[in-house]
């Protein structure tokens, strides 16, 4: 029994300890970030005019967003009008999102356009065809039912043209929830706060980020072009382009300051459909990109890092299921064996480092918290514990169901980028202002 007690205790320390140092190394570097380049690095006016950009909005059955979405950024926008334009690329729609666009088109006239494709063939097939009609050199990815704050246009031409601006290929924003309307619409305002905020810090703590935001991203239009454009087989066209640019030599950015509202997830179901999603698309780029990189480990060396960072996460998350499995039957043979000193002893330990655990995911929520807003946005510190705990179940059961039909669509070459059609919820489809910084 020794040897069962001791399988137990490196098992438990196993499962919770991958999470704790991730934590605990998040929190370090993004706080060395935020010390020595956050603080110094706030957008400021354009002294050099104000480049031409396209936005490009993507849209497959957005009836209860798209009007919502483009009145905002036609009428909200703190750039000259004349200085940028929105094309929206309807993809396939069946519902009447082609009608409230021909409205729309009459009321903005040559502001906005739209690149109909009849078959649906995803973003980034859709964001290609749009590429070639874009004046601009500049490009915004924004989602249908994502609302930049008014300031944003300025405060990413910033980032191109400060000193060094000149090899930045993409800058990405910080994102904030509209909806608010659920328990896990409200407890997602922890991640977006905690985790992908300080991910993202703790990134560039080393240089490179894992993907940028999809919803929203400004690209310079002639780096788009010098990868190839956005890959339409990828089940994330924004993980893979940003591995695309920063492989070839281009820099990439997250900008805290600049804030974008997007419609989440309000039920458990969404969510995990979502994430298995996200998954797919983490694992398909680290198994058809991640090779080529670690070949040069030296020119890609702020990639190395997330690639190793990433892996051991989707080995630690198998193992987790595995580990929890054997962790289960073990505490059922200690209960049908009355051995109620080793299950009280196994179930303590396990008790004592999941309590590790969301006091890391608590520091993580205040720290990031701090940093986005002075703490206003602790007012959700109340979801934290759950969500955190809930965070890690999700995105190990998405890796777990996601990581063989993934190596089954690289094996066939089959298109994993084609849409289906989002739920949103009511608040999406409301006109909001985007400029408040305590949301």
């Amino acid at each position: 029994m020794l040897l069962i007690d001791y399988f137990t205790q490196i098992l438990i320390y196993t499962l919770v300890s991958y999470p704790i140092i991730g934590g605990v190394s998040f929190i370090v570097s993004s706080l060395y970030y935020w010390l020595l380049m956050e603080k110094e690095d706030q957008p400021r006016y354009l002294k050099k005019g104000t480049p031409f950009i396209t936005i490009l909005v993507p849209a497959h059955n957005e009836k209860a967003s798209i009007e919502a979405t483009i009145d905002h950024l036609a009428t909200q926008m703190n750039y000259p009008t004349d200085q940028y334009e929105i094309i929206v690329v309807n993809d396939g729609s069946t519902d009447k999102t082609g009608i409230i666009l021909e409205t729309l088109q009459a009321k903005y006239g040559q502001r906005l356009r739209t690149v109909t494709i009849i078959n649906n063939r995803g973003k980034a097939a859709g964001f290609n065809s749009a590429l070639g009609f874009a004046k601009g050199e500049f490009i915004l990815s924004n989602d249908a039912d994502s609302k930049p704050e008014v300031d944003a246009l300025w405060k990413y031409m910033y980032y191109f043209e400060r000193e060094g601006g000149a090899q930045l290929g993409a800058v990405t924003g910080n994102m904030l929830s509209i909806n608010k309307t659920t328990l896990v619409a409200e407890a997602q305002q922890n991640e977006l706060n905690s985790i992908i905020g300080l991910i993202k810090r703790s990134q560039l703590s080393y240089g490179g980020l894992f993907a940028f935001s999809g919803a929203n991203t400004m690209y310079r239009k002639s780096a788009v072009i010098d990868v190839g454009g956005w890959q339409a087989e990828q089940p994330t066209e924004d993980i893979a382009i940003s591995w695309d640019m920063q492989t070839a030599g281009w820099q990439a950015y997250f900008a805290p300051h600049i804030r974008f509202f997007m419609d989440v997830p309000e039920t458990l179901p969404e969510l995990v459909k979502q994430r298995r999603r996200w998954t797919s698309g983490g694992i398909y780029v680290l198994l058809t990109k991640s090779f080529g990189i670690l070949r040069h480990p030296i020119k890609h060396f702020s990639m190395v890092p997330i690639i190793i960072d990433y892996g051991l996460s989707i080995i630690w998350s198998l193992f987790y299921w595995i580990s929890m499995a054997t962790f289960i039957v073990l505490q059922i043979g200690y209960v049908i064996n009355q051995d109620w000193h080793r299950l009280l002893s196994s179930l303590s330990i396990a008790a004592i480092f999941t309590t590790i655990e969301i006091l890391v995911g608590l520091i993580q929520l205040v720290q990031a918290s701090y940093f986005n807003d002075g703490g206003r946005s602790l007012k959700y510190i109340a979801f934290a514990p759950w969500y955190i705990l809930i965070y890690w179940m999700v995105n190990t059961y998405t890796v777990a169901v996601e990581i063989i039909p993934t190596i089954r669509q690289i094996i066939r070459g089959k298109d994993a980028g084609v849409w289906k059609s989002p739920k949103r919820s009511t608040e999406a489809t409301g006109k909001r202002e985007g400029g408040n910084s305590d949301e």
